[in-house]
């Protein structure tokens, strides 16, 4: 007995296909990431465990190769020394974190490296309400201070992300080494410094964390997304089954010979 194929079910078919196929792809594409987080990771902790350099060898590091740029991101998370002089001109709040559930910000100063160089330090967090207070009553009468830190790469605003107002910034989204430029009489590194010491427990401001070398949730969407395009597959075969059901019958039932009277 040959069966009618019904539009519908066409439609259907090539629909369920193009999810499941859609879904696999996503699937994939997160376990993609997830391989990515975990190189990540693995780099990251190998530079968290490592001797902090001094800035002037990771300034020679960042030296232009044969011709080719090297870009501070490639460098993210390497401990690095260095020295000079807190500056308040130029400093800016980095508004929107939390820590413990209570709003704050972050403060980043200039620092003076020298020789008409400098680069910006987040010294750490602040919360709403309390005025960060100005360099040379947190790290001595003259800002002066050798600290260790993190080499952070330059948060320059997305193609689509607000652009900062014009004139003088109090505050500001990202740390976006360029714009702030414009306020700091040095010539700033193209990169910035999180803070780890020097850091009293005991005052603020509170140093942001080292970073946290987990996986994230990638496992956990490609399995999401895997189990959808099968959801979809074992939808649509529980689905024809109950449309043959219904449509055997009645072609036998139309092939049974009427009564006659």
């Amino acid at each position: 007995m040959r069966l009618p194929v019904r539009p519908r079910w066409i439609v259907l078919a090539v629909l369920v296909v193009f999810v499941s196929v859609g879904c696999a792809i996503l699937g994939f594409w997160q376990l993609d990431r997830l391989e990515e987080r975990r190189s990540a990771n693995t780099v990251i902790r190998s530079r968290l465990g490592a001797e902090p350099v001094p800035m002037q060898l990771l300034l020679d590091a960042l030296q232009p190769q044969e011709g080719l740029e090297v870009d501070p991101a490639d460098y993210e998370y390497t401990r690095v020394r260095t020295a000079g002089v807190l500056t308040d001109e130029g400093r800016v709040l980095v508004r929107s974190h939390v820590v413990d559930g209570q709003a704050g910000v972050h403060v980043v100063f200039p620092l003076d490296l020298g020789e008409g160089n400098g680069v910006l330090v987040n010294v750490g967090w602040f919360p709403i309400g309390v005025d960060p207070a100005p360099a040379a009553e947190l790290y001595g009468p003259d800002g002066r201070i050798e600290l260790l830190g993190f080499l952070r790469a330059d948060q320059q605003r997305p193609a689509l992300g607000r652009r900062e107002p014009e004139g003088w910034l109090e505050t500001v989204a990202r740390i976006d080494v360029g714009r702030i430029q414009q306020q700091v009489g040095v010539e700033l590194l193209p990169f910035w410094i999180q803070l780890i010491e020097p850091n009293d427990p005991g005052r603020l401001p509170v140093p942001l964390p080292a970073p946290e070398l987990d996986e994230r949730s990638h496992l956990s969407y490609a399995v999401q997304w895997f189990s959808f395009g099968l959801i979809a597959l074992l939808g649509y075969v529980a689905l024809m089954r109950k449309e043959l059901k219904s449509v055997v019958p009645t072609r036998v039932e139309e092939r049974r010979p009427r009564d006659r009277g």
